[in-house]
């Protein structure tokens, strides 16, 4: 069988030596490959970067565009290259960095950042090499003032490092790998990486949350230092999330791709536009009241053999000790069902919560004074 391909791509922008290749390794861990594929637009250079990753049915790539030498176009070829760039990759966000030693005011970079909010990108500007110079906080807020003037109405809110504008555009500071200055004795460990990762993904819409989530699903610091916060952004008791993250990457194969899964497996799509969950072939599991400590029922409203067997497949990886297929005959339709049984109540009470949660619409919170 021919695997399907999945692609998430990131937009990279930002002068030479700023530690761009530096913070996309520590954002995805995983090691880049530069492809001889690049785009040309208004005569300007785009290099392509990759990597690849699999669950046995999809492979998912993460392609990082990186545009050199922006900082010396002109307003009309950041609009061009822009347009062109947006056209032909879709990218579901952008990364402007700027380092201490290096960074320089440009007007321009804030065409980059309208055009980016005209076509639904979000813009992360970040200060890389934090520790590199004395002029980090200065670079800080230089992009806040600039974003002050392309987002004059976004609210603007300060949490862990980060000043968010809205949902549109993030500043932050990051160290992306140990900065160590043997004339003075100084070191000072990677910071910052994991809140800029989590940062990025509670801003976007739920589809491109999962895609940029499955983009660093190898970051395993980030997974472990902001399962918390995660599990809130998820909706997902956090004991479950750890639960369920820790012994069983089949679930959160699921979890980050849920679209893909939902059409093989006949399993719900939660639609941001929509104020009714979507329900397709397979509907709400439930727990039997005699036998709720270790059973869990799945219901199929239509006959998929297939999506039957990778389902039980699944369930047999998070731990079921033994699962069985029935077909119902009831007064106007034939369900199916399976019937699944676990030894560890734990487990079994982390999917069921986790599915119900997955279920239901979305939650929103936030904090005012």
């Amino acid at each position: 069988m021919v695997e399907n391909l999945r692609q998430t791509n990131i937009l990279l922008c930002g002068s030479a030596r700023v530690g761009k290749s530096t913070l996309i390794n520590a954002i995805c861990q995983r090691k880049l490959t530069k492809t001889s594929e690049s785009l040309n637009s208004v005569t300007k250079t785009v290099d392509r970067y990759s990597y690849e990753c699999g669950d046995g049915k999809t492979t998912h790539e993460t392609i990082i565009w990186d545009s050199p030498g922006i900082e010396s176009w002109n307003e009309n070829d950041v609009r061009s290259y822009m347009s062109s760039l947006i056209e032909q990759t879709q990218p579901l966000c952008m990364i402007y960095c700027a380092s201490p030693g290096s960074f320089a005011v440009l007007e321009h970079v804030a065409w980059l950042v309208s055009e980016c909010y005209k076509k639904n990108i979000f813009c992360a500007l970040v200060c890389t090499n934090m520790w590199a110079g004395r002029h980090r906080q200065e670079i800080v807020k230089e992009f806040c003032r600039l974003l002050n003037n392309v987002h004059p109405t976004a609210n603007r809110i300060e949490e862990d490092g980060i000043v968010y504008y809205g949902n549109v555009a993030l500043v932050t500071m990051v160290n992306s790998q140990e900065y160590v200055d043997l004339d003075f004795d100084v070191r000072k460990p990677p910071s910052g990486v994991e809140e800029l990762i989590f940062g990025i993904g509670k801003c976007l819409k739920r589809d491109l949350m999962f895609a940029w989530f499955r983009s660093v699903s190898q970051n395993t610091s980030f997974w472990t230092k902001m399962s918390s916060k995660l599990s809130s952004l998820l909706h997902i008791p956090t004991d479950t999330f750890n639960s369920l993250y820790e012994g069983a990457s089949t679930f959160m194969d699921f979890l980050f791709d849920i679209d893909s899964y939902q059409s093989e497996y006949g399993l719900p799509i939660i639609s941001d536009s929509s104020e009714e969950n979507s329900y397709h072939d397979m509907e709400i599991i439930e727990m039997p009241k005699e036998i709720q400590q270790k059973t869990l029922i799945f219901t199929f409203k239509h006959e998929n053999l297939e999506a039957m067997q990778d389902l039980r497949h699944i369930l047999a990886t998070l731990g079921a000790s033994s699962s069985k297929t029935e077909k119902i005959q009831k007064e106007f339709e034939e369900i199916f069902t399976i019937t699944t049984e676990f030894d560890n109540v734990e487990r079994l009470k982390a999917i069921f919560n986790l599915c119900q949660l997955t279920f239901t619409n979305q939650i929103t919170c936030s904090i005012e004074n």
